[in-house]
């Protein structure tokens, strides 16, 4: 049972959004037509592409047939100030994973098992993540990453034509992510939930779920973070996820640590 979580009344993306995110972001929108470009291209393409198959293929659920499921996100949706509720469908698969597809009308997929082996907060957390993307407006540069891709795929001097766009879009996407974790931690507000939440991510199997340990994975988190201190493994670091449309598990948990420390997320929550 969800309980005992504030709503954020007024909550505005600008007061919890990543710097890496912002400047990423400026970067994007200073070229020309992009913007324009890609509105039509995810409207009339691959936005209603999605739409169909998910709506052909998996289960929408409502507020009347799983009200349960429902739950997590219209709550969700409340404590965050979104200001409408998308749509939600469950597809199967036994990992915890979730996306949020479409920019003008987005819906957010869940992935059944997430809901099986996640607590209310960590789902909370989850949702509130990709209620975040859409709050902050991510979607139109997500599905302009994914349409990049397909140009890549199956045109042969695409890769050539469309690489430095992709490079662009993915490093945005996976600053995005850092962004859409603060929203999750202020949706589910609690942060050993979220912990716990990457640490099932990360691969810890099924059987050791009650052996959760979340002050080792903190303190792997901080070790990854000392790890810019080197310039070498900064330079290793940048190489090894430019392909990525998503940060590593444990970069993200370093990026949400950092920022509970600043004291930003309690003076968020008291503030609304």
């Amino acid at each position: 049972m969800i309980k005992n979580k504030k709503y954020l009344y007024g909550l505005d993306h600008l007061e919890y959004e990543h710097p890496f995110d912002r400047k990423a972001l400026k970067a994007l929108e200073s070229a020309p037509g992009l913007s324009m470009v890609g509105k039509f291209i995810t409207k009339n393409t691959i936005e209603k592409i999605y739409s169909i198959q998910y709506t052909g293929s998996n289960l929408k659920v409502t507020k009347d047939n799983y009200p349960n499921l429902y739950e997590y996100l219209e709550y969700s949706c409340q404590i965050l100030n979104l200001s409408f509720i998308p749509d939600l469908y469950i597809q199967w698969g036994y990992d915890i994973n979730a996306c949020t597809i479409g920019s003008e009308f987005p819906i957010i997929v869940l992935n059944s098992g997430l809901l099986d082996l996640c607590s209310d907060d960590e789902i909370l957390f989850i949702i509130g993540h990709e209620c975040g993307h859409i709050k902050s407006n991510h979607m139109l540069y997500h599905m302009m990453a994914q349409i990049i891709n397909n140009i890549i795929e199956l045109v042969p001097t695409g890769s050539l034509i469309a690489a430095p766009l992709k490079f662009a879009l993915y490093y945005w996407n996976r600053m995005s992510e850092f962004t859409a974790d603060r929203a999750g931690l202020l949706c589910c507000q609690n942060m050993k939930a979220v912990i716990s939440a990457f640490i099932k991510m990360s691969g810890l199997p099924i059987q050791q779920y009650s052996n959760i340990d979340p002050k080792s994975f903190v303190e792997q988190a901080k070790q990854f973070q000392q790890l810019d201190y080197e310039n070498m493994n900064k330079i290793i670091k940048m190489i090894l996820i430019s392909q990525a449309d998503h940060p590593w598990t444990v970069m993200r948990a370093a990026q949400l640590i950092e920022w509970v420390d600043s004291g930003d997320v309690k003076k968020i929550i008291y503030s609304h």
